[in-house]
């Protein structure tokens, strides 16, 4: 296990994340340098033990080697790439110039010469450095038997023959390695394309879903809410009061077609949240007559747009379970403030949620906990889209254990128009 961790911190020497692209060519360059590595410990071992003689010809030139190898860790680690590859290929030719032609000539170690402009096509995007390399390489061939016949004994060397050679398996290389990136290059692109679809479709659906959640909780709500207002209609006309139930209705077509215009809505001018709420106070004043004082204040809120219709239930809670069963002074402050977050606080003195709960139960209502639900819902739906600060808290209000009343704060999301 140790040895296979050691191999691969060699081979990822110089690896990044910011350079995934290079990622194959840096792990290439570093299996050929520690190959060349091995093979050269290798050599010095067999030279030791068959010829003294050969070791002391060829171990400075393998200290060298040595040491170039090193460097071109040392470059690949500190992302010099292309020098180290450009090192890399001289370093092969040279060694093998040395070898070919000093050390152990006739050997056909120039041979090695055809390789080594193929490996900087692998290794080197640049065509200068791959046809520099190219013409090098054939110079070193040709060049030695041009002045030195004798060195390739037996063998006729064409540089003519040899050249287009080299540029064959160049040109057929070069072919095929340019198909190659790219069809690499459409994988990658139609991959992206595909992930890109894919996340499109994702949002699309959740978005899709967010939007019929939203408009089926509103569809619950509203008849809810005006089924509240006929009653309160009904009660006014029962007592023959003629111009509240008048003005009531005047008051109430002008909130259902708010409603029915805002309730396709995701969000909506704060301007408008605050003409419906306060249509909706004047209605509930005309029910609770002279006792019920409301006040809608709001900082810093222009030109804000909030959730549609979202504020409302919780002021009907507030309403129905806390003021109505509060005998005189009924009081209630809806608070609208903007810092880095949009918080809506409704105020109310009502008898508290502890008696308010006896008498729900004592008449077995049901309206707070589907009101509540339907709301707790909604806001799940918007938090999921806005963020984490989404949501209320319902906190009750005491005067030395005697209760006072209720307090809600709502953390809506918005948006700015500017």
């Amino acid at each position: 296990m140790k040895i296979k961790k050691l191999y691969k911190k060699i081979i990822d020497t110089g690896i990044y994340s910011d350079n995934k692209i290079e990622h194959k060519r840096i792990r290439l360059l570093n299996a050929f340098c520690l190959t060349w590595l091995l093979s050269i410990l290798v050599f010095i071992a067999t030279d030791t033990f068959f010829s003294s003689i050969l070791l002391n010809v060829s171990l400075p030139m393998h200290g060298i080697t040595i040491l170039v190898i090193l460097g071109i860790f040392f470059l690949q680690y500190h992302k010099q790439y292309l020098i180290a590859r450009v090192v890399f290929i001289l370093s092969i030719i040279i060694v093998t110039y040395i070898f070919a032609n000093f050390l152990g000539p006739s050997g056909l170690m120039e041979n090695y010469y055809f390789i080594y402009p193929l490996v900087a096509l692998v290794l080197i995007d640049k065509k200068w450095v791959t046809l520099s390399t190219m013409v090098l390489c054939w110079l070193l061939y040709c060049i030695p038997f041009v002045i030195q016949g004798n060195l390739y004994a037996g063998m006729q060397v064409n540089p003519i023959l040899i050249l287009s050679i080299f540029v064959g398996t160049y040109v057929i290389l070069n072919y095929s390695q340019s198909l190659n990136r790219k069809k690499e290059i459409e994988l990658k692109k139609n991959k992206q394309d595909l992930e890109a679809a894919y996340k499109e479709l994702e949002v699309s659906k959740k978005n899709e879903l967010a939007f019929l959640q939203l408009k089926s909780l509103k569809s619950q709500m509203n008849p809810h809410f005006i089924f509240n207002s006929l009653n309160s209609i009904q009660d006014l006309i029962l007592q023959q009061n003629t111009d509240a139930s008048y003005d009531y209705i005047v008051l109430f077509a002008q909130l259902v077609r708010n409603t029915l215009n805002y309730s396709n809505k995701n969000f909506i001018a704060i301007e408008k949240e605050l003409e419906f709420l306060e249509i909706y106070l004047q209605l509930e004043k005309l029910r609770f007559e002279d006792d019920f004082i409301y006040t809608i204040q709001h900082t810093n809120t222009e030109g804000l747009s909030v959730p549609s219709l979202i504020v409302q239930p919780f002021i009907e809670n507030a309403l129905i379970h806390g003021l109505l069963h509060k005998a005189g002074k009924k009081e209630l402050t809806i608070d609208f403030t903007f810092t880095d977050h949009l918080l809506c606080t409704i105020t109310d003195n009502g008898i508290g949620r502890k008696k308010a709960k006896k008498i729900r139960e004592r008449q077995g209502g049901h309206h707070e906990s589907f009101a509540l639900e339907a709301i707790q819902q909604r806001l799940e739906i918007l938090k999921e889209q806005y963020g984490t600060t989404v949501g209320y808290h319902v906190f009750d209000l005491y005067d030395d254990k005697t209760p006072v009343g209720t307090k809600v704060e709502i953390r809506m999301p918005f948006q700015k128009k500017y």
